[in-house]
């Protein structure tokens, strides 16, 4: 088993850091920091719009700056504000830079909900980040308190947000969401493929009908292009990036993240004057072949040979990207690049998710005492076993998946 494997080497990063090979920085000893927010008059976060004030305390506990200040706290997300367990959204009062992250205002907690084994956020973002995706997140597990209340194990994360040291787009950069949920002030359906693209920046207030028009025709050109008869023996890759996409694909791939079809929370990026490029990567809560109408949990070995991209019930995201994918050029790209990951990355990720559980483990119990197990086997052991596995499998099926192309 693959969980032995990795296991016993990884003992003597319980309580010290350890080297990591992929980057040659320490990696993050075993600690979980805690963060105590504490709710003007006691009240219950309740709205995704209104900020409720609130005094925050950080423990870092002994690895982390410790930090107290003011915040305003709210509701985030749209299926996953729906659970009992919620992701919040902070806005300090003062740019500040929690966690040796650079220093802002807003930041993020993710509620980590869906997958019991809280294990799911550690491949996606450490696969982009070994990928060398711009503007990558950082996810830090954290014990969250409110008002007093233990709520749980949460990963803190940067907001997305355009700016220097976060999304850094320089002047004049573009970044859109292609989102079902469609909630942004300036959006549009695209002419060719029907995709639900929102401008996430600029933002609203800088944004004239002008300006979102030229947006709005400069997609569709690239759109055009991808959907003529001529593809892929026109011009598109002039104002695409391949490599970005192959890159965004294997992080998608490998966790079978079928967020890509609907299309939800996929962004694409342009710096001024450059081509479209894939990133950032958001939201892998129904990844791992989780599906909450199959009653199907993550890395169920019944998945592994899931398609990425949906078959039977095509959708705008589906027939935009699949598209995309019939180029040669890309698919041979996306062989070279997924053979250098397998080879030269993916034991690593492997060593990262072990040390990542091990960092989960000092607040499983208690997670599971308040929320219960969402698919979780209720031991962690067993839980990682299961992910390694199914990973393992995975990447199994993909070798079979692009051999056939």
């Amino acid at each position: 088993m693959r969980f032995l494997k990795i296991l016993f080497p990884l003992f003597a990063t319980l309580l010290v850091s350890c080297k990591d090979p992929n980057k040659g920085t320490e990696a993050p000893p075993v600690v979980l920091p805690q963060i105590y927010i504490d709710v003007a008059d006691s009240a219950e976060i309740v709205s995704k719009e209104n900020y409720l004030d609130a005094d925050i305390r950080i423990d870092g506990k002994g690895v982390y700056d410790n930090f107290e200040g003011k915040t305003g706290i709210r509701g985030r997300g749209n299926t996953s504000w729906s659970f009992p367990k919620k992701p919040y959204k902070l806005k300090l009062e003062t740019n500040e830079p929690l966690f040796g992250l650079a220093p802002y205002k807003t930041w993020i907690l993710l509620s980590e909900y869906l997958d019991g084994s809280m294990l799911y956020n550690s491949v996606p973002y450490k696969t982009a980040e070994m990928l060398g995706i711009p503007y990558t997140n950082t996810i830090i597990p954290v014990e969250v308190t409110i008002n007093g209340l233990y709520r749980g194990l949460y990963a803190f994360t940067e907001h997305k947000q355009v700016a220097p040291n976060r999304i850094d787009l320089g002047e004049n950069g573009l970044l859109l969401e292609l989102d079902k949920n469609y909630d942004e002030k300036w959006q549009f359906k695209s002419d060719k493929y029907d995709l639900p693209v929102m401008v996430k920046y600029p933002e609203g207030n800088d944004i004239s009908p002008e300006i979102f028009e030229n947006i709005k025709n400069d997609f569709e050109k690239l759109e055009a292009l991808i959907y003529d008869d001529s593809f892929p023996n026109n011009d598109y890759l002039k104002h695409f990036d391949d490599v970005s996409f192959v890159n965004y694909l294997i992080v998608y791939l490998l966790t079978a993240n079928a967020e890509i079809n609907h299309p939800k929370s996929v962004y694409i990026n342009k710096l001024a004057g450059g081509k479209y490029r894939m990133g950032i990567i958001w939201d892998f809560d129904w990844a791992y072949g989780y599906s909450k109408s199959g009653n199907v949990s993550h890395y169920d070995l019944r998945t592994v040979s899931s398609p990425l991209f949906w078959q039977y019930v095509p959708s705008s995201g589906t027939l935009f990207f699949s598209r995309i994918l019939e180029d040669p050029h890309i698919q041979k790209l996306l062989k070279q690049r997924w053979e250098w990951f397998k080879s030269k990355k993916y034991e690593l990720l492997l060593e990262h998710v072990n040390h990542y559980k091990k960092i989960v483990e000092l607040a499983f119990e208690k997670d599971h005492a308040i929320w219960g197990n969402r698919g979780s086997t209720g031991y962690l052991d067993q839980d990682l076993e299961n992910a390694l596995n199914w990973l393992d499998a995975r990447v199994e099926y993909i070798d079979t998946y692009l051999s056939s192309m």
